[in-house]
């Protein structure tokens, strides 16, 4: 989304999002996948409990009447259903709006469209990484570094080293060599590695194109 970050006063549009790491990349999303970067800010917390600890502090009345769409995401983590009944009813009862999950609320004069996604892996649990890391190994010319991938985890787990989130593992280990500069998901992102175009990916994209 270039190098000057957009100010939220001057943007029309908003994306939550759980944290800096996630700010890259769905800003790299938003631009190469939906085409729809323009005039969005991008606001990240300090993780899921923060930007739920804070989202009514931040969409206050004022915000919610200034800007045309509002959009929040956020990984499902243990639990898919648990998640989106939490942010569902959370995001109802704070901008007195229907909220659903993928779907979002109709454009008003003075009122903000509200979005909800929760992203997983496989339906039920998950995160970011774990989307990204399905769309990845899922494509059928990355079956065999998939195996390197998997053959490194496998030998570390071995030796007694485990990685806390395996699809965070799986996607440092393969970012360690093919976005070696920075290999964190959103340099990784900007770097090409993952296909925007890849079914699994279309759910977030086609949310993204309607904020």
């Amino acid at each position: 989304m270039g190098d000057k970050k957009p100010k939220l006063k001057a943007c029309d549009r908003v994306l939550i999002v759980e944290g800096y790491s996630d700010l890259l990349f769905y800003a790299e999303a938003l631009e190469k996948g939906s085409r729809n970067h323009a005039g969005v800010f991008i606001e990240p917390f300090n993780g899921k409990a923060d930007l739920v600890a804070q989202l009514e502090t931040f969409l206050n009345p004022k915000l919610l009447a200034e800007k045309k769409a509002i959009g929040v995401i956020v990984d499902a983590d243990e639990s898919f259903s648990a998640t989106c009944t939490s942010l569902e009813t959370e995001l109802t009862r704070i901008t007195k709006q229907a909220i659903r999950h993928g779907q979002w609320t109709k454009k008003a004069e003075g009122k903000a469209s509200i979005g909800l996604f929760v992203v997983s892996g496989d339906g039920n649990t998950g995160e970011i990484e774990s989307l990204v890391w399905r769309a990845w190994a899922n494509d059928p010319k990355n079956v065999d570094p998939k195996s390197c991938v998997e053959g490194f985890l496998a030998c570390m787990d071995g030796q007694g080293h485990r990685a806390k989130s395996p699809d965070k593992g799986r996607i440092g280990a393969l970012l360690s060599v093919l976005s070696d500069e920075d290999p964190r998901l959103g340099p990784g992102a900007r770097d090409r590695v993952f296909d925007f175009s890849r079914p699994e990916f279309k759910p977030l994209i086609d949310f993204l194109r309607q904020l």
